[in-house]
């Protein structure tokens, strides 16, 4: 698994196993939490050592924005989370897909 910090720019793309992208809120170098996680076989003791790093999910809100859609951007009430997250992991940057079409209708 790797991880993305609240200070990098290209937080996208990090991703663990049966999940989506994951934030390291912990400001810790991981690589000595990951190098004894290895060497346990409790999954009670692989959560507890994983806590230290204070992981979360990025929300839908957050994704959207990586995508760059617009903040007035808005789901449908009637989406659960989990479609949000699915529509969103099939959609395209929206500025480099305006580019394109830019360079479409605009070439000489």
């Amino acid at each position: 698994m790797q991880l993305v910090e609240g200070v990098r720019k290209n937080c996208y793309g990090h991703y663990a196993e049966g999940t989506g992208s994951v934030l390291k809120m912990a400001n810790i170098d991981d690589s000595d939490i990951f190098r004894r996680y290895q060497d346990l076989t409790d999954d009670k003791q692989k959560a507890e050592l994983l806590s230290i790093l204070k992981l979360r999910y990025f929300t839908p809100r957050e994704v959207a924005n990586l995508h760059g859609f617009p903040f007035e951007f808005r789901f449908p009430s009637s989406l659960s989370i989990k479609q949000q997250y699915r529509l969103l992991g099939n959609s395209l940057n929206v500025l480099v897909v305006s580019e394109l079409l830019n360079c479409l209708f605009h070439a000489p």
